[in-house]
């Protein structure tokens, strides 16, 4: 029997999961265009358009050692705005944080 390794430089199952469960909600809202894949030998990427805008915004990106890399292209060129070993570490930037609610003062009150 031959095994086949999975290279380090392709999402898995769990980490395209994890990148939809944050672009679904801004593809139906209208806020994300669309969303792409490009896949090489030493890399797999997912591009982010937005609309009316002809180039890609955002990659996330895994390389050949596995690393995870979030960029952002403003017209200048490619910028790393989050990375990680894990595609939800890397990702972490478009969480949604909680709501805050009250003043700190409020806050500083609270019986918990």
């Amino acid at each position: 029997m031959t095994v086949v390794a999975f290279s380090l430089a392709r999402f898995t199952p769990a980490d395209i999961r994890e990148f939809h469960t944050i672009a679904d909600p801004r593809l139906q809202r209208g806020l994300w265009a669309g969303v792409s894949r490009q896949s090489g030998s030493d890399f797999d990427r997912l591009l982010v358009s937005f609309p009316n805008i002809d180039r890609p915004v955002f990659s996330f990106e895994r390389d050949k050692r596995g690393r995870y890399t979030l960029w952002f292209n403003d017209r200048q060129g490619w910028h790393s705005i989050g990375t990680g070993n894990t595609a939800q570490e890397c990702l972490t930037i478009w969480r949604a944080r909680p709501a805050r609610t009250g003043t700190a003062a409020e806050s500083q009150n609270a019986v918990v």
